[in-house]
C-alpha cells in the first residue's frame, strides 16, 4: 500500500482552495466570464477564453457564495453557471501537477465527488453535473504515470455533516439530515452504484482501485445506520470493481467505536479501512500549543487515535467482570486503518481567515497574503511537523494503519499555503515520499526523535484569531498529555537509546519507533 495526496477544491468546490472562484460579480452571472490576476483556475491568459477583471465594469455580488450549494444557486441560468463551473473543472488541475506528483513520490490520489456528479439532481437543488468527463480525463492521466486513483463520495444529499465541504454549509454540523432520512441515505446508495458502474463502463479498474463510500459522516450521526450503510456500500463496490478493490468508511470522528470486531474477518473484509482525518487548527485549543507541543500533539493524541483500532482482539473480548487480558495485540486481517486527510497548517483557523481574504477580493480585487512567503525557521518546523505525522499515520511498528493522504495537492495564493502539497515539495519542507517498501521510520527516525529535534521557537507561531474561551471542542481534544504539557521534557533517553515515560519505565521505546518492553505496539 502506498500513499499520497488529494485533489480537494476540484470537482467538490472549497472555497478557501479557490476563493477567486467564489469572488462573483454581475459579470459573471451574467455569462461575462472574468479572472482575477493568478487565478489558478483561469484559462491561459493567451487564450480567446481568458478576460481579465475588471472592477469598473463588474461590481462583486455579496455576500460572496460559502459552499457549492450558493455559488450554483448565484446564477439564474444553469448553464451560465455549467460554463463558469467547466473553467475550473478544465483549468484546476494541469497535466503537470499529475507527473509532479509521481516525481515526488505519491502513488495514490484521493479525488473527492459531488453526489450529483452522475446527474441524481432534483428540480429544487442547484447543482450542476458535468465533472465526470475531466474525471475520466485525470483517471488517463493517471493511468500514464502509474498512479493509483481513489474516488471518494465527499457528499450527501442533506449533508452528511453540515460543512462546507459536503456541498451544503449548514448552520451548525450536524449528520441528522442524512442519517435520519431513509431516502437520503437511499439516494446515496444509489450514488456509489451509479459511480463505480461508470468506472467499471469505462475500463478504469486498473487505475481506479479503491472507493470511499462517504466523507466524515459527523459526530451524531445514528451508527446503526451507517453501518448498515457500509455494508450496503461494500457489496455495491465489489460487485461493480471487484474483490480486490479498496474500500475506505470514515470512522464518525471516532475510531474507538469500530474497534470491535466490525469487518475483522479476512474473507469479507480484506483490503477495507477505516478512514481517519487529524487537524490541529480547527479547535482552539491546539493553535496556541507551541511548535514542540505541536509534535508532542501528534506523537501522543493523534498516535493514540491511529492505533485505537482495528484488532482482532480487541477491547471488547474481554467480558464484563472477568480478568482483563491483553488486548489490541493483533491487528485485523480484514479492515485496516488510513488517515485520509491531514495538513501541516498548525496556527490558523481558516474560516476566520478566509473572510478576510474575502474581504480584500471585494474590496481591490486582491485575495490577501496572496504571494506570502514562508519563513526558513517556520520551513524547519513544517518540515518536522509534517515528517512526525508521516511515522506516525503509517504506525509501522503496530501494523494497524497502511495509508495516508495530505490534503490537499494545491491552494490559490498565500494565506492557507501550509495546506499546498505541492509547494511544500518545491520549498523541501514536505519530503518526497518514501517508497511503499520503506517506513518513513526508518528514514526520520521516530516521532520523539523528531520531537527531541525540534526548535521550541514562538516566533514562528502567528496564532489567528487571537485565543478565546473555546467551547466548541466536538472534536474532543485535550491538552491533558504530559507529554504534550511539557513541552516532551517528560521523556527521557535510557542508555540503549530508548525512549522512557518516567511513569512507565517498563514500556521504553526505541529510536525507530518500537517498543522493547512486553506492551510492544502500545502508546502509554
Amino acid at each position: 500500500m502506498g500513499s499520497g495526496v488529494n485533489l480537494g477544491g476540484w470537482l467538490v468546490l472549497e472555497r478557501f482552495i479557490t476563493p477567486y472562484f467564489f469572488a462573483l460579480t454581475t459579470c459573471h452571472l451574467e455569462g461575462d466570464y472574468r479572472f482575477y490576476e493568478g487565478q489558478i483556475d483561469a484559462p491561459p491568459v493567451d487564450s480567446s477564453d481568458y478576460k481579465k477583471m475588471n472592477s469598473k465594469e463588474c461590481q462583486p455580488v455579496l455576500p460572496y457564495p460559502v459552499d457549492e450549494w450558493t455559488l450554483t444557486s448565484a446564477f439564474a441560468n444553469k448553464e451560465v453557471a455549467k460554463r463558469w463551473l467547466e473553467f475550473h473543472w478544465d483549468n484546476f488541475v494541469k497535466r503537470k501537477d499529475i507527473s509532479d506528483l509521481k516525481a515526488s513520490g505519491v502513488t495514490h490520489i484521493r479525488v473527492p465527488l459531488g453526489h450529483w456528479i452522475m446527474g441524481d439532481i432534483r428540480d429544487d437543488e442547484p447543482w450542476i453535473n458535468g465533472g465526470w468527463e475531466y474525471f475520466v480525463r485525470l483517471v488517463e492521466w493517471c493511468r500514464e504515470d502509474g498512479i493509483q486513483v481513489w474516488p471518494d463520495i465527499h457528499t450527501a444529499p442533506g449533508s452528511q455533516n453540515g460543512f462546507d465541504n459536503s456541498g451544503q454549509l449548514l448552520p451548525s454540523p450536524t449528520c441528522q439530515n442524512w442519517s435520519g432520512s431513509t431516502e437520503n441515505v437511499e439516494r446515496s446508495l444509489k450514488v456509489v452504484r451509479d459511480v463505480t458502474q461508470a468506472v467499471k463502463d469505462n475500463g478504469m479498474e486498473d487505475v481506479v482501485t479503491g472507493f470511499g463510500i462517504l466523507n466524515e459522516p459527523f459526530v451524531d450521526c445514528d451508527v446503526k445506520v451507517v453501518k448498515d450503510f457500509d455494508n450496503k456500500a461494500l457489496l455495491i463496490v465489489r460487485e461493480n470493481l471487484g474483490e480486490d478493490a479498496a474500500v475506505y468508511i470514515g470512522d464518525v470522528f471516532n475510531s474507538t467505536l469500530w474497534n470491535d470486531g466490525w469487518w475483522t474477518d479476512e474473507t469479507d473484509h480484506a483490503n477495507t479501512f477505516l478512514d481517519s482525518h487529524y487537524y490541529h487548527v480547527f479547535a482552539g485549543r491546539p493553535r496556541h500549543l507551541s511548535p514542540k507541543q505541536h509534535i508532542a500533539l501528534v506523537c501522543q493524541h493523534n498516535y493514540h487515535d491511529t492505533v485505537a483500532c482495528c484488532y482482532s482482539d480487541h477491547d471488547s473480548d474481554a467480558s464484563e467482570g472477568a480478568i482483563r487480558k491483553k488486548t489490541n495485540t493483533k491487528p485485523s486481517h480484514g479492515i485496516s486503518r488510513m488517515i485520509g486527510e491531514w495538513s501541516a497548517s498548525f496556527d490558523t483557523l481558516v474560516s476566520d481567515k478566509l473572510d478576510q481574504v474575502m474581504a480584500g477580493v471585494a474590496n481591490n480585487n486582491v485575495a490577501i497574503d496572496f504571494d506570502r512567503e514562508i519563513g526558513a525557521k517556520r520551513q524547519q518546523f513544517l518540515s518536522n511537523f509534517v515528517k512526525s505525522q508521516m511515522v506516525t499515520y503509517e504506525a509501522a511498528h503496530v501494523g494497524v494503519s497502511r495509508a495516508w493522504f495530505y490534503w490537499t495537492m494545491k491552494m490559490e495564493g498565500g494565506a492557507f499555503a501550509e495546506w499546498d502539497f505541492l509547494r511544500g515539495i518545491r520549498e523541501g519542507w514536505i519530503p518526497k515520499i518514501p517508497a511503499p517498501n520503506v517506513a518513513s521510520t526508518d528514514l526520520y527516525g521516530s516521532c520523539y526523535d523528531i520531537l527531541s529535534q525540534t526548535e521550541d521557537d514562538m516566533d514562528i507561531v502567528h496564532e489567528f484569531p487571537a485565543p478565546t474561551a473555546d467551547n466548541n471542542n466536538w472534536q474532543g481534544i485535550e491538552i491533558t498529555d504530559d507529554v504534550v504539557v511539557s513541552h516532551g521534557s517528560s521523556l527521557m533517553q535510557n542508555d540503549k537509546g530508548y525512549w522512557v515515560d518516567p511513569r512507565m519505565p517498563n514500556d521504553p521505546r526505541t529510536p525507530n519507533g518500537q517498543t522493547a518492553g512486553e506492551n510492544s505496539g502500545f502508546i502509554w
